[in-house]
């Protein structure tokens, strides 16, 4: 924020003025013409070679604080001139009047409101991000001193007190500190809640007193008509530890290992690819287990792994030159061996326009066309023109191409679809082997188990430790062998210019 402004006289005299971001251009020069007994009428403020407006504040000029401003004479003198004021006030109407730029904003709001001044007991003037409030300030502040010589301007007026501007602090309210129940009642509670059939009536409420010096010790006997029991005496102790184990229960919310298996093995698939049917609109769905805080933090051999990706990466920026149609051939290659050497399996999930959706495992190198046919094993009728596509964008898949040319691996919802609309695709039997949705994504995470399982075995027999990278270079070597190639199949025709010495 600007604060401070270093002017530029004509004797080379260097003038400091204190400014704020309210204050105008005209008021900066009329205080450094001040200090160096100049009339501001005839000179001008220079800022990089450009004359500056004197009507505009200094938070819009994007001056730099303690910028050098440099005083230059004007090549016309300026006069006081009317300017054209329309004054709105609170109930949205507007008055317009003429004024010297010389007149106090206290002699517009008189001139403009006349009587009705009598009822403004605070008046404001708002101009911009300017606040002029009270009287004594309206008649020390003059329209030149806002910025305003010429032209028309709005502004707004208001009846605001001082103090309704000061800042508006949020102090929150001070919480009640809660009565903590006693022991007992909070027993009673809690034992009401978990069995509602015994009744326990308590006549005599007990009362606990702490920290009370003046008690003295007093045996209480307790009537067999005070309490009433229909059921037989509840162990409190037993029955707190009963609730803390139902409510850890409830509140399970993951599925263990154990449990997997347990669902693994209830599942019953329609084929050896591990084929599931479940309806889409099903909203049963799974959280598997939580990791713990551990899981999450970095390992060795995480660390290593990142600064291997880190050396590869700044090899190919620093020794990498343009990829010729050879190296990218290569380098596309190069992934697809990777995506086949990661993903062995993949999952696919066709999704029939009745909400049905078939899941199913294929290996990444099966085409859509042995989609096509397992596809034709469930529909009632076998002979149906179909075809499959995948969203967004809508890509209609092609019967020759591969399960990794479409971008299907590791896993992908292909949509079914025909000319003809149909109540019922599939065979009525399978109605009988839908599963839950939750079943379907706990055999789909079973399969990337395993895959998760496989990957990390042979990652083990690998070495992880960071080195170069040595993709980047056989891709130059073999494009470099291949232009080799090219240049002495080549070699043997030389045309008939050139003369060897």
């Amino acid at each position: 924020m600007t604060t401070n402004l270093v002017v530029l006289g004509l004797n080379a005299a260097r003038i400091n003025v204190k400014v704020n971001p309210n204050m105008t251009i005209l008021k900066v020069l009329e205080l450094a013409c001040t200090k160096m007994k100049l009339d501001s009428n005839d000179y001008d403020l220079k800022y990089h070679n450009k004359i500056l407006d004197t009507t505009s504040l200094i938070r819009f000029t994007n001056i730099s604080n303690n910028a050098l401003l440099e005083l230059v004479p004007v090549t016309k003198s300026r006069q006081d001139s009317s300017v054209g004021i329309l004054l709105q006030i609170e109930d949205g109407s507007r008055l317009t009047g003429e004024f010297l730029s010389s007149q106090t904003l206290w002699e517009v709001v008189q001139t403009l409101l006349k009587e009705n001044t009598i009822s403004y007991e605070s008046p404001a003037i708002i101009f911009t991000r300017m606040e002029i409030i009270g009287k004594e300030q309206l008649q020390q502040k003059t329209l030149k001193d806002i910025g305003l010589v010429s032209g028309k301007a709005l502004l707004r007026l208001l009846n605001k007190r001082e103090s309704e501007d000061q800042a508006h602090v949020y102090v929150p309210q001070e919480r009640k500190p809660k009565l903590e129940e006693s022991t007992d009642e909070h027993i009673n509670k809690k034992i009401s809640k978990i069995s509602p059939d015994n009744s326990i009536t308590i006549k005599h409420p007990i009362i606990k007193e702490k920290n009370s010096m003046n008690d003295e010790p007093m045996d209480t006997e307790m009537d067999s008509d005070d309490v009433a029991v229909k059921t037989k005496p509840i162990d409190k102790i037993k029955c707190l530890k009963n609730l803390n184990d139902i409510n850890t229960s409830t509140n399970k919310k993951t599925i263990s290992n154990e449990d997997l298996e347990h669902f693994k093995n209830s599942i019953s698939y329609l084929d050896d690819r591990d084929t599931l049917i479940f309806n889409i609109m099903d909203g049963t769905s799974v959280l598997y287990q939580d990791e713990g805080d551990d899981f999450f933090e970095p390992t060795v051999k995480d660390v290593n792994l990142v600064l291997r990706d880190l050396k590869n990466s700044r090899i190919q920026f620093e020794d990498g030159q343009l990829s010729t149609s050879a190296m990218r051939e290569i380098e596309k290659a190069q992934n697809i061996l990777n995506l086949l050497h990661k993903y062995n399996k993949c999952i696919i999930r066709i999704h029939f326009p009745n909400r049905l959706v078939l899941q199913t495992v294929f290996k990444p190198t099966e085409t859509i066309l042995d989609i096509f046919n397992f596809i034709r094993k469930y529909l009632i009728d076998e002979s149906l023109d179909f075809f499959l596509f995948t969203t967004p964008p809508k890509t209609i898949l092609k019967p020759e191409d591969t399960l990794l040319e479409c971008g299907c691996v590791p896993s992908a919802m292909i949509h079914f679809s025909c000319g003809s609309e149909i109540d019922h695709y599939l065979k009525p039997e399978l109605k009988e082997k839908v599963v839950t949705a939750c079943q379907a994504s706990i055999a789909a995470y079973l399969v990337r188990k395993e895959r998760i399982a496989n990957c990390s075995n042979n990652e083990s027999s690998h070495n992880t430790e960071p080195g170069p990278s040595r993709t980047f270079d056989d891709q130059r070597q073999q494009a470099s062998s291949s232009q080799q190639n090219n240049t002495t199949a080549n070699s043997g025709k030389t045309p008939k210019w050139f003369k060897p010495k």
